[in-house]
Parts: C-alpha cells; sequence; structure tokens
C-alpha cells in the first residue's frame, strides 16, 4: 500500500522535501554558535571581580533554566541585562549617560 503525498497529514503538497545538506550546514552552524556561547559563557563565570558577582550569578541562572542549550542561556541573559540597565535613545550621547561619562551636547 503506497501513501500519497495528499494524504499525509499535517504536510501540504507545495512543501519541498527535505534538503539534508542544508540540513547538515544548519546543524553546523548551530554547533558552532553553541561553542562560540559557550566560550563566552566561560569567559564571564571565569572573571572574579566582585562587582560582576550579581552578572555571574545571573548567568548561573539563566544556564540552570536552559540546561544543554547555552547559546539560549546567553541570549536570555543578555536580554536580562538590558532590561536592568533601562531605556536609552541609542545616540552616543545616552550612551555615554549609560556608561557614567559627563558629556555635553
Amino acid at each position: 500500500m503506497s501513501v500519497e503525498p495528499s494524504s499525509v497529514q499535517g504536510r501540504p503538497q507545495e512543501q519541498e522535501p527535505v534538503d539534508l545538506a542544508t540540513g547538515a550546514k544548519r546543524a553546523a552552524r548551530a554547533v558552532g554558535i553553541r561553542n562560540q556561547a559557550a566560550g563566552i559563557i566561560d569567559a564571564v563565570l571565569a572573571d572574579t571581580a566582585p562587582e560582576h558577582d550579581k552578572v555571574r550569578e545571573m548567568l548561573r541562572q539563566q544556564l540552570a533554566a536552559h540546561p544543554g542549550h547555552p547559546e539560549r542561556a546567553l541570549a536570555e541573559h543578555l536580554a536580562a541585562l538590558q532590561a536592568a540597565a533601562g531605556p536609552h535613545d541609542g545616540t552616543v550621547q545616552a550612551a555615554s549617560r549609560d556608561n557614567g561619562d559627563a558629556t555635553e551636547e
């Protein structure tokens, strides 16, 4: 008994067959990104500066929330840091103010 593509539930006829080469490339990129994120996380956690204790703890919490997915943990961590920093208008003057630099406009 054969199954016609149109009779398969949840798969539209116009969908192209899976391209294994493209899938392999995507998987390789994901592994690369995952490794890069893990390297960044390792560097942050290796920092011993006391003033960065809170940041390291926030990152550890994200790692616990996303086990096996350092790229997701890092992305969530960066989003949390940005939210904690508060909004700014994206100008050089705003960035300078955000960093504690005094600049005149």
